[in-house]
């Protein structure tokens, strides 16, 4: 209590000395006459951003991370910047005179001013580390590593989670078989809200299928290929930059290819066809059309193939190139999808290959992937699942930018899928 009670009273102290900086950045020495205004009002304006950083949970006794933490002093001051420009606008009788652009600038000086402090006396006192329940064997532990800023409880039995509220990941070191114990673990994960993490050997069986049952199966695919929420950020963070950019670079091109599908062939311009993505979710694909209009009218859902009789001349071009992909970017930027990860399949062909559900589907599917890097156009499923498990298990931001590299060369060598 006395660490938070010596922190809240410091970020008070660091937020307007953020002020008093923002003024010098924007006015230098002369201090402007608007100035005053911020001298008459500075105690309300410190309780207001106080009062954002303590909803956004700055002030907690234990943070899993400093990434935790550092998200936390984000949102409370993106908050506090919204709450004082809101101010200044509904009562600019009395603040009209105070710059709205002193805001903007203060957010960053406070952000690494605040967070800096706030991670230095809270790592001091030991009170950023993860606390993790381990089930079943101790000696996983080596194995799975650890570290000076992690807190280890060792259980004997799924039900002993029943008696741990405050923890931010379980680790599991021994095989679930029965249908009870999983039934329980997710009732307690999805109560908990808390990472799971499989001892390395464990993970290997489950790849190999030898140790889980079908139903276990689809219940680890909820957590498997999760990764830190920094990780996940800086993913998604990649996904939307890339394919924006990729969308306004590429937009005179996108033009003409629409121009031309629509001159050489009836109908839309876009084919939208029903995929699978994460947890078994559905979503709509969007792709340049390349077949023939009502392709599978009468052979129903069928693998395309690299000499696929349905393709249309201007279309073959449009694969071999994989141009027809490129609408895709806006299922990524819509969260349907990501620049890796495994294809999205069809939901016919998920419930025919029983391979194609399951782990598979614990990732966002993706524009390229291992299996389109390594294989070729028409990889059997059972094939294209080695890769898929390879990458959902080694899944990164590095391995996505390597996998992209890859890729580019492939599209100029007309090669992969």
């Amino acid at each position: 209590m006395v660490v938070l009670v010596f922190l809240f009273i410091c970020d008070m102290f660091l937020l307007n000395i953020a002020f008093l900086l923002s003024f010098l950045v924007r006015y230098g020495l002369d201090m402007p006459a608007n100035f005053d205004t911020y001298k008459d009002n500075f105690a309300f304006l410190t309780f207001m951003y106080m009062l954002a950083l303590t909803f956004a949970g700055v002030f907690k006794s234990r943070f899993s991370s400093l990434w935790d933490l550092f998200r936390r002093i984000f949102l409370g001051l993106f908050l506090g910047v919204l709450f004082g420009m809101a101010l200044v606008y509904v009562f600019r009788v009395k603040w009209g005179s105070f710059p709205s652009g002193i805001f903007v600038i203060s957010f960053p000086i406070a952000l690494l001013l605040t967070s800096t402090f706030n991670s230095l006396v809270l790592g001091f006192f030991r009170r950023i580390k993860k606390k993790i329940v381990i089930i079943g064997d101790k000696g996983c532990v080596k194995n799975w590593g650890g570290g000076p800023f992690v807190e280890t409880e060792h259980i004997h039995s799924i039900e002993e989670l029943l008696e741990h509220k405050d923890v931010d990941e379980v680790m599991i070191c021994e095989r679930v078989h029965e249908g009870k114990e999983i039934n329980l673990l997710i009732y307690l994960l999805q109560k908990l809200k808390v990472n799971v993490v499989f001892d390395p050997a464990i993970y290997a069986e489950l790849l190999s299928r030898n140790v889980f049952d079908e139903n276990s199966v689809e219940f680890l695919a909820t957590f498997i290929g999760k990764k830190s929420d920094c990780e996940e950020f800086l993913i998604r963070a990649f996904d939307i930059l890339g394919s924006v950019l990729v969308l306004i670079v590429l937009s005179p091109l996108i033009i003409v290819v629409a121009a031309l599908i629509k001159l050489t062939s009836s109908g839309s311009i876009f084919y939208n066809q029903v995929r699978v993505a994460k947890d078994g979710r559905t979503f709509t694909l969007y792709k340049f059309k390349t077949m023939i209009s009502e392709a599978e009218k009468e052979t129903g859902p069928v693998m395309a193939s690299r000499d696929d009789p349905r393709v249309t001349k201007i279309g073959r071009f449009l694969r071999n190139t994989r141009i027809d992909e490129l609408p895709q970017l806006l299922n990524v930027i819509r969260g349907d999808m990501s620049l890796v990860g495994p294809r999205p399949e069809r939901p016919y062909f998920v419930n025919t290959h029983k391979v194609l559900k399951g782990i598979r589907l614990a990732v966002k599917p993706g524009l390229t992937g291992l299996a389109q890097i390594r294989g070729c156009y028409d990889l059997h499923p059972k094939h294209k699942i080695k890769y898929d498990y390879l990458y959902i298990q080694k899944r990164s931001l590095l391995l996505n930018l390597y996998i992209l590299a890859r890729t580019i060369p492939l599209v100029f060598l007309r090669k992969g899928q």
